[in-house]
């Protein structure tokens, strides 16, 4: 989780509330799914939030997103220089400098921030992250949905972990992240580094359009240390998750993560 910024003109941040916004965000296969509604706070600094950000394409929004959610899930990352922040997220150095102007031009980064102080103006990078990971982000992620093809597949997952490259999100991480076993019913996510061909049969898996399994494809590097579980995505992706997948469980447990892990991230 980022760090608060430092006291002094460009550090203050003051945060007001606007009555529950709705946000929808897509299920599985990019189709629309339930509303999600939380208090969404509209972060002002020196007096002036910073303004929505303007997509140029899908392409170059994809990429905004795939930055910003390494930027604001690792602090050090603010300092680095273009080319070696495009080399540590995998993005291409144009697409780099294009999104760190556009953050500049939008409000979203002060390139002249002090000494000390991160460029990055949270909450509303985060705030705004979340407002379209699910419309644009996980609409590029190759969302399916299996079956165990045995009925013992889900208790030995439980039992022996995961493949390498292959972590919770959604309601099983929300689980593991505060605390309780991991389940074995429910509809459960997977964020997968691992070529989609080689993981099902490795998983015992078997293509199903209601099954209760959701894998999704990383978009992102592994940022290990930005989750508390190593089992599981960070939290803020375990939440975005969360928001786009089917009640009855994931509205409370989107709540009690938001309260636990990202409450300042978020700015309430």
């Amino acid at each position: 989780m980022a760090p608060a910024p430092a006291a002094g003109a460009a550090g203050r941040r003051a945060t007001s509330f606007i009555p529950l916004a709705t946000l929808a965000f897509s299920s599985a296969g990019g189709r629309p799914g339930p509303a999600a509604q939380y208090p969404l706070p509209l972060p002002a600094l020196a007096g002036q939030p910073p303004r929505e950000l303007v997509a140029s394409s899908p392409t170059w929004h994809v990429q905004l997103l795939r930055l910003l959610f390494q930027l604001v899930l690792t602090p050090e990352l603010v300092v680095y220089p273009p080319r070696s922040l495009a080399a540590h997220t995998q993005l291409p150095v144009p697409a780099v400098q294009q999104v760190l102007r556009s953050l500049s031009e939008q409000g979203f980064w002060l390139p002249d921030a002090p000494l000390g102080t991160s460029p990055l103006r949270l909450p509303a990078p985060a705030q705004y992250w979340l407002a379209h990971y699910g419309s644009v982000l996980r609409r590029r992620l190759n969302a399916q949905r299996y079956r165990p093809r045995h009925p013992t597949t889900l208790a030995d997952w439980a039992a022996g972990g995961l493949p390498a490259g292959c972590l919770w999100s959604g309601e099983a991480a929300a689980q593991l992240l505060l605390g309780r076993p991991l389940p074995t019913a429910g509809f459960l996510t997977l964020c997968s580094q691992v070529p989609r061909p080689q993981l099902v049969p490795r998983l015992g898996l078997v293509p199903a359009p209601k099954g209760p399994i959701e894998i999704l494809n990383a978009f992102a590097p592994p940022i290990g240390s930005a989750s508390p579980d190593p089992r599981c995505v960070p939290p803020l992706l375990v939440y975005a998750d969360l928001l786009a997948s089917p009640p009855p469980a994931a509205p409370t447990l989107a709540q009690e993560l938001r309260t636990r892990y990202l409450a300042e991230l978020l700015g309430c």
